[in-house]
């Protein structure tokens, strides 16, 4: 990867653009829902969980992946490792259960049934999930996405809005909602990084290599013409 020195500076500034509007998006998810001092599971390890005790939670992370885990262990967080379906006990044992960019890579039949067993866990629930509509590039990347972890017998299947809406109405909570846009597109910088990830976490999980070929070719061409992340919506359910 080329030195950010060495960028133009158009280039530089397009990437700090990028970065405040990461901050302001992560900002707005957050705000949605106060969760100082109060007890929180968190479905799916990971930023979210740092996030979490940052804003003064008390988190309890559910995650079946052990690789994913080895850091949320060394901070400290208690770990449930297992899937989030097959959740050892059926009590209020928090006061949130959050979902944040998880859902969809559980199997859309089991949602529900998801969501039923964190309304045992907690009076409240929060959903943060992208839209599946955006750009006409973005749309290709996430049905790519889809594709490649249906093939391996994953999911990455995102819903609209209203669809996770009425998943909480139907467990019966009283739903509250919120939408944030990017403004900004992703910079070529941060392309180059999204691309290894997705080629090394594509390899662990034994993707075959046309659909690798693939997203590197597809991210290579967001390069060259700009993408822009979708919506992300933000929902909460209070029982």
């Amino acid at each position: 990867m080329i030195s950010l020195n060495r960028t133009p500076n158009i280039s530089r500034t397009h990437l700090d653009e990028y970065l405040r509007e990461e901050g302001r998006v992560e900002r707005e998810i957050w705000s949605v829902i106060d969760v100082r001092g109060k007890t929180v599971i968190d479905v799916g390890a990971g930023e979210s969980t740092k996030k979490l005790r940052e804003l003064g939670a008390t988190v309890i992370a559910v995650d079946n992946d052990p690789e994913k885990v080895k850091g949320i262990v060394e901070m400290g967080v208690p770990l449930i490792l297992c899937d989030f379906l097959q959740f050892p006990f059926r009590t209020r044992l928090a006061d949130i259960v959050v979902f944040y960019f998880t859902l969809h890579e559980i199997n859309p039949v089991s949602h529900y049934e998801a969501v039923s067993i964190a309304c045992e866990l907690a009076p409240r629930i929060m959903i943060v999930e992208p839209s599946p509509k955006g750009c006409e590039i973005y749309e290709e990347y996430s049905s790519l996405w889809r594709e490649a972890m249906h093939s391996v017998g994953r999911f990455e299947d995102y819903r609209p809005i209203e669809y996770w809406k009425s998943l909480l109405e139907e467990a019966e909570l009283k739903v509250t909602s919120k939408t944030i846009t990017w403004s900004s597109t992703i910079p070529p910088n941060k392309l180059e990084e999204i691309i290894k990830i997705t080629v090394k976490e594509w390899k662990r999980m034994e993707v075959k290599q046309e659909y690798i070929t693939r997203i590197k070719e597809l991210l290579e061409r967001a390069k060259e013409i700009g993408m822009r992340w979708s919506d992300i919506n933000v929902l909460v359910g209070i029982s």
